[in-house]
């Protein structure tokens, strides 16, 4: 009985087309911010502090670690989109805007985009 449960599920498992046994990676939406970031990075810190800070309740904004396969996902999205020719962490996309690293006038370029993403 159990050989022919098993042979049952290994036949279903191989119905199932690989892509729906994948799991589902996200897609990248005009109407959110994704901050990419490598952990232990001190200026990816630097912008998560100050994101976290001000907008961590926010669904429109979405932190994704680098190195996870959702962050390579949203990347390679964001690299077609916005036709990436060098990548310095972190990587922020907001709607129809993009930059790199952090500073004071990215957080200001932050804060202005998030506010456009809505108008």
């Amino acid at each position: 009985m159990l050989r022919f449960l098993s042979l049952l599920i290994a036949l279903a498992l191989m119905a199932t087309p690989a892509e729906a046994r994948k799991k589902k990676l996200p897609t990248l939406e005009n109407n959110k911010a994704y901050v990419l970031y490598l952990e232990g990075c001190p200026i990816c810190t630097q912008a998560l502090e100050y994101i976290n800070e001000r907008y961590l309740t926010r669904l429109d904004v979405v932190t994704v670690n680098l190195e996870t396969e959702e962050g390579q996902a949203l990347l390679k999205q964001c690299a077609k989109k916005f036709n990436f020719q060098r990548i310095l962490a972190p990587v922020i996309c907001i709607g129809d805007n993009y930059f790199m690293g952090w500073s004071g006038k990215a957080a200001k370029d932050f804060d202005k985009y998030l506010v456009e993403l809505h108008e």
